[in-house]
């Protein structure tokens, strides 16, 4: 073992220490394994304070929506994976960051409610921090408005914008480097009409807006990582469905014990 893994290793454990005494401090009587624990603290770059006030909002948001948090087993959002709404790259970009696809192409929303669609969000978060590459180094979102139309629009609401604003910034305990926005119809200037009320500064600058002009893209999102739908080199987007490429029996579901 080398000499700098030692010494993460210790970082890591007096971390946990110290984060465990803070929660003693709290009402949160879980049992909370040291990965869940450092999931927090590396989403708030060991500022322990701040992990622990994300931890507060997670314990808040699982009691104002226990639809989203508890009971999040596969079967609750595999109808929506197998639709291919949410994809994952095989390969990391050239940060490191996980590269997750939303993809709103024949979305029938009869089928995959808004609801369905954030809980499978929070699912396929659940499992990404499971690693620790993806801890330390976040996601970058690619969201493919491609057969996005107003009758999908009408179903949002200002307070499931909210709820959405909420969940990336102040509840999941992952690092969200960059939202890509691409196929955008015209009516999606007024669901980020709608959103960005809610949003930080920090995310706000992490938007971008691409239309189909897949160049720009590659300026922030290596080809060698993306689908050939974006001019990529990899697979199609059918080859990246999130199932295949995160299996469920090689990323246990560390939130577990929320359940």
């Amino acid at each position: 073992m080398s000499n700098n893994t030692e010494f993460k290793i210790h970082n890591s454990n007096e971390l946990v220490t110290k984060f465990r005494s803070l929660i003693k401090e709290s009402n949160i009587n879980f049992q909370l394994s040291d990965e869940l624990l450092m999931c927090f603290i590396q989403a708030r770059k060991c500022d322990l304070h701040r992990a622990m006030k994300l931890l507060n909002n997670y314990f808040k948001a699982m009691k104002n929506y226990p639809e989203l948090l508890t009971d999040l087993r596969l079967e609750r959002v595999k109808h929506v994976l197998v639709s291919n709404h949410f994809l994952l790259s095989p390969l990391r970009d050239q940060h490191g960051h996980r590269l997750v696809i939303f993809n709103t192409l024949n979305w029938d929303i009869r089928v995959c409610s808004l609801d369905d669609m954030l809980r499978t969000a929070v699912f396929c978060f659940q499992r990404l921090v499971s690693e620790q590459e993806t801890r330390s180094n976040g996601v970058v979102v690619i969201m493919d408005f491609k057969g996005f139309t107003f009758h999908h629009f009408t179903h949002v609401t200002p307070s499931f914008a909210k709820k959405v604003a909420d969940f990336v910034q102040d509840v999941l305990p992952i690092r969200l480097k960059g939202i890509h926005v691409i196929h955008e119809p015209q009516v999606v200037k007024f669901l980020v009409a709608m959103v960005w009320p809610f949003l930080t500064n920090k995310i706000r600058n992490r938007l971008v807006f691409h239309g189909s002009c897949f160049k720009t893209l590659h300026h922030h999102v290596k080809p060698s990582c993306l689908p050939s739908n974006y001019d990529g080199w990899l697979g199609t987007l059918d080859s990246m469905n999130f199932s295949r490429v995160l299996f469920e029996k090689e990323h246990a579901n560390i939130f577990e014990c929320f359940n």
